[in-house]
């Protein structure tokens, strides 16, 4: 458990947090069925301790009020579906009213942290020693393509602004577009105020087209980025929504050992590095294994994903009874619970906020456990 930091003192607004976190784990890169950001609390408010946590209950939020923290960050959304009613007397009512009274905001980092390249699956294959580690299944949808022209004397900083608000940027490289040159033709009306040329005579002016990925959540960013960088007063601009695949986002993973393993010595690893008391799995066939594919939290629906890889096992949690009936032979099914394989996303939310926020207040609850219990 990583402690407190005692010379914490800084005051932020929750808007500030909850942007940084955006940076690291984009919340419209969750899955359509999920509740991740913000749920509860005031974006403009200002918060000075944090308490991270993997789901929030009662407890957590009688933690927060007795130890003055008024941001729970949590892995787990706390409200999940549509809610009609609120009860005070009930588990969620009583959340609700506690964290209300005490300004206490609730926010969460789920399957948009689960589809992160540096999320709680990356977390699983860099310690059981995986390489060429790709998603399992990768996100799609999530880039668009921007062109646009510019007089040429005016394109470098309007690349270098655009780079600033996130257009081409990869996992591995920045700042990336394309420039062909040509000749630009208009002319300016009678209300123009023309940056170039003359008021009803047709104008020619040497543009640069520049083109350049950029990630569709990021739309508002980009356009006023390119709106307060270009000197036309009508600019023209095309954004053009791409279906392609994120190489580097995505849920679940897969990669592969150097060194292939005994299907009991990697069972022995899983123990050591997650705690867990109790694995259910296919059933031994003295198979060598080598290529892992890997889901933290209830991955049942992505079984198929990890045959279509080939993968010698697949890890994750909550599979039920036919998931392992119905699987076709081939890929060892290994289920190390749900808990178990996700409770490290309290550790890197933590890590991230101390990184980015060294003098904030902010710790794992002493409440977060297991609700399963094991006999």
């Amino acid at each position: 458990m990583l402690a407190e930091n005692p010379q914490a003192d800084s005051i932020l607004p929750l808007k500030k947090i909850l942007h940084c976190l955006d940076q690291w784990a984009p919340f419209a890169w969750q899955e359509s069925y999920d509740n991740a950001g913000l749920i509860l609390g005031d974006p403009n408010q200002q918060v000075r301790k944090a308490l991270v946590c993997f789901d929030v209950t009662p407890e957590v939020v009688d933690e927060a009020v007795r130890s003055g923290a008024d941001l729970i960050l949590s892995h787990h959304p706390a409200i999940f579906k549509g809610i009609k009613r609120i009860n005070p007397a009930s588990r969620l009512g009583y959340m609700i009213k506690q964290s209300l009274c005490h300004d206490i905001a609730w926010c969460a980092l789920h399957t948009n942290l689960d589809n992160t390249l540096s999320g709680v699956n990356s977390w699983l294959c860099e310690h059981l020693g995986l390489q060429e580690v790709q998603p399992l299944v990768p996100l799609q949808n999530l880039y668009g393509k921007l062109q646009v022209y510019v007089p040429e004397a005016y394109a470098e900083k309007l690349r270098q602004a655009l780079a600033e608000a996130g257009c081409g940027a990869g996992a591995k490289y920045d700042a990336c577009s394309y420039t062909s040159r040509g000749e630009g033709r208009f002319r300016a009306g009678s209300q123009a105020h023309p940056f170039a040329g003359q008021i009803g005579e047709l104008h020619c002016e040497a543009e640069c087209k520049i083109e350049c990925l950029y990630p569709l959540h990021k739309t508002r960013q980009v356009v006023e980025a390119l709106r307060a960088n270009h000197p036309y007063e009508e600019l023209a601009f095309d954004l053009l929504p791409l279906q392609n695949e994120a190489a580097e986002q995505g849920a679940g993973a897969f990669g592969i050992l150097q060194d292939p393993m005994q299907e009991r010595e990697l069972l022995d690893k899983i123990k050591e590095l997650t705690g867990v008391h109790c694995i259910r799995h296919s059933g031994f066939r003295d198979r060598k294994i080598q290529r892992i594919a890997l889901c933290g939290g209830s991955g049942g629906s992505f079984i198929g994903s990890a045959q279509s890889r080939k993968a010698d096992v697949y890890i994750t949690g909550d599979l039920k009874y036919h998931d392992f009936t119905d699987a076709e032979p081939g890929t060892w099914l290994v289920d190390i619970g749900h808990f178990e394989s996700e409770k490290f996303a309290m550790g890197l939310i933590l890590r991230y906020i101390r990184k980015n926020f060294p003098n904030f207040a902010v710790s794992i609850s002493e409440q977060a456990r297991n609700p399963v219990a094991f006999y």
